[in-house]
């Protein structure tokens, strides 16, 4: 199920990522494709530590990320701006959870497995280091997004890229573990 979760958000994901690309080359506000994607991302990870924490996922969980995502676009940050505030608590979740698995594995761990040949083991450290090292980019967005792209500023999107490069490449290698 949790393997099925992450196919699930590449699936999603990457065409709405692509999309953003496209029309970031063509000038084009793309800022509404973030406010959905904030949504999915955080959905489909919250779901997938779900599973690994409580073996179910939590549905209310799911209505809570959608109300505050939600929220956060009507009210707080403009769907045509970045929305800085939800990437970031998102993160924040993201971390979080991250840290919960990583203590249930520590405390209940009964699979004498190397964790270094266990798929979740490997997925979970994947978007740890994604939720870190993007944290501070989505913290800083919106002065990143309208500052003049000089010094520090100019080079912040490029720790979210790397962490997310990283990510998807960790993300495939455990997905490619499943198979063993």
């Amino acid at each position: 199920m949790p393997y099925t979760l992450m196919g699930i958000f590449f699936m999603i994901s990457a065409p709405l990522k692509l999309f953003t690309l496209i029309t970031a080359e063509l000038y084009i506000n793309n800022m509404p494709v973030f406010h959905l994607l904030a949504f999915v991302e955080i959905s489909m990870v919250y779901c997938f530590y779900c599973y690994l924490i409580q073996q179910r996922i939590n549905y209310w969980g799911i209505l809570v990320l959608l109300v505050f995502n939600g929220l956060n676009t009507l009210f707080i940050q403009s769907i045509y701006g970045f929305n800085s505030l939800a990437w970031t608590l998102n993160m924040i979740l993201l971390i979080v959870m991250g840290l919960m698995y990583f203590f249930r594995l520590y405390k209940d761990d009964e699979d004498y497995t190397p964790l270094e040949q266990r798929p979740t083991f490997i997925i979970a450290a994947a978007w740890l280091i994604y939720a870190s090292g993007s944290l501070f980019t989505y913290l800083m967005g919106t002065e990143i997004l309208s500052g003049k792209p000089e010094g520090f500023f100019n080079n912040a999107w490029v720790f979210q890229s790397i962490s997310n490069i990283s990510k998807n490449l960790i993300i495939s290698y455990g997905l490619w573990l499943t198979k063993k």
